[in-house]
């Protein structure tokens, strides 16, 4: 499972894009992070690296929005042991 933290930049001030703040917190992946003048810090937490790409697109293709940002992308691979075959 793709995890990304993501800067989006608007065209201005993050206060002047009500509209576009609530379409991005209705993909329910995305959680909001600080905001800070034009740019607004998200996570992105998906299922797959195919689904983690269309939100990225989605976001990019908002009102507003200039720009988007790669912070860090992580995968949280399964870490669940088999089971071990030594009796």
């Amino acid at each position: 499972m793709p995890i990304s933290g993501l800067v989006v930049t608007f065209a201005s001030s993050v206060e002047e894009h009500i509209s576009t703040i609530e379409s991005i917190t209705n993909i329910p992946e995305i959680d909001l992070g600080q905001a800070c003048g034009s740019k607004l810090a998200i996570v992105v937490d998906s299922e797959t690296k195919t689904r983690d790409q269309e939100i990225w697109n989605a976001v990019r293709d908002l009102p507003g929005v200039i720009d988007l940002a790669v912070a860090m992308v992580a995968f949280d691979e399964d870490t669940e042991e088999e089971p071990s075959t030594r009796n």
